[in-house]
């Protein structure tokens, strides 16, 4: 395993060439099942070409990857979850000193993966109030409004599924303006590996840990509204009569809102920004006309002559 002073700041090192090859040789040997040897690589790599950027957001996500595993395998293993994450933001803050498109999307995963923490460690309150650190370079606005927009969906007192990585930073990050937070964020795919999150979670909606995800899904629909984010997996839905309302489908039809949507930043983004996360805001946005065709004749006409494909004559 690589020691914390491979990603530490290197720059006192002998500067050498950067080499475009390497990022990319180290996310083929992850994808073959060897992500020590691609982290022992970029770690090496790294002490003698610090300025690499692409190189230290692979290391980054790699590190994200290992704080992922300890969280399956039972939080046992060493280094823990934490200090992978202090690896990953190690990391990640280098991507983003060099400009690198998604370090600073990622930076903020991780802040979102140190409130998973929280919440398994010390429950719903240490991880509602965590919020961002200060330090941390801010979040691109189109994709905290996305979250806004998410969370203004889903009625008061709900509980809001999120189906991507996309869609659970967004809601965390939106999540930071709204006060206090009366929406309860939950992750599926948590929810059935995770034993610790499933404990908490189940909790907080008063229902029996031991249920499977549908089923306790459905109990809590008796009680408050449940809300399916565009990209949450219907594997996970139960078998309810499902409502669309703004981006999401909710359990039981939902009261008139004065919250407002808006795409105001993802349009100014579409048009200055050339991040592939656009396109995957974007995407969001055309799931979520999928399942509500209101959103064709209201919100989403000022994508202009690009609609999405549901909005299409």
């Amino acid at each position: 395993m690589l020691a914390l002073a491979a990603v530490l700041p290197a720059g006192l090192r002998a500067q050498g060439a950067i080499d475009p090859n390497v990022a990319p040789r180290a996310a083929a040997l992850e994808r073959e099942g060897e992500r020590p040897m691609a982290i022992d690589l970029l770690g090496r790599y790294l002490a003698t070409a610090p300025d690499d950027g692409r190189a230290w957001l692979q290391l980054g996500r790699f590190y994200l990857f290992d704080a992922r595993d300890w969280h399956l395998h039972g939080h046992r293993g060493d280094p823990d979850g934490p200090l992978y994450l202090d690896f990953a933001a190690t990391a990640l803050d280098q991507a983003v000193r060099l400009s690198v498109d998604s370090g600073v999307v990622f930076r903020g995963v991780t802040e979102v993966d140190r409130a998973l923490v929280s919440l398994e460690d010390s429950g719903w309150d240490a991880a509602r109030y965590a919020g961002a650190r200060p330090d941390l370079p801010a979040m691109p606005a189109f994709i905290v409004e996305l979250g806004t927009n998410l969370l203004a969906s889903c009625p008061s007192g709900g509980v809001l599924l999120t189906g991507s990585e996309l869609e659970a930073v967004s809601v965390w990050y939106g999540s930071l303006a709204r006060a206090p937070l009366d929406i309860l964020p939950v992750r599926p795919d948590l929810y059935a590996t995770d034993s610790l999150y499933r404990q908490r979670i189940a909790a907080l909606m008063g229902v029996d840990p031991s249920l499977p995800v549908q089923r306790a899904l459905a109990a809590v629909a008796v009680n408050r509204a449940v809300c399916l984010s565009p990209t949450t997996d219907v594997a996970a839905a139960p078998a309810l009569a499902w409502v669309p309302f703004r981006m999401v489908r909710v359990s039981r039809p939902a009261p008139a809102s004065s919250d407002a949507l808006s795409v105001a930043e993802l349009l100014k983004a579409s048009r200055q920004d050339g991040s592939p996360w656009v396109r995957d805001v974007r995407g969001v946005y055309d799931s979520a006309a999928r399942y509500n065709a209101l959103l064709c004749s209201s919100l989403l006409p000022f994508f202009g002559d690009t609609p999405p494909p549901a909005c299409r004559p």
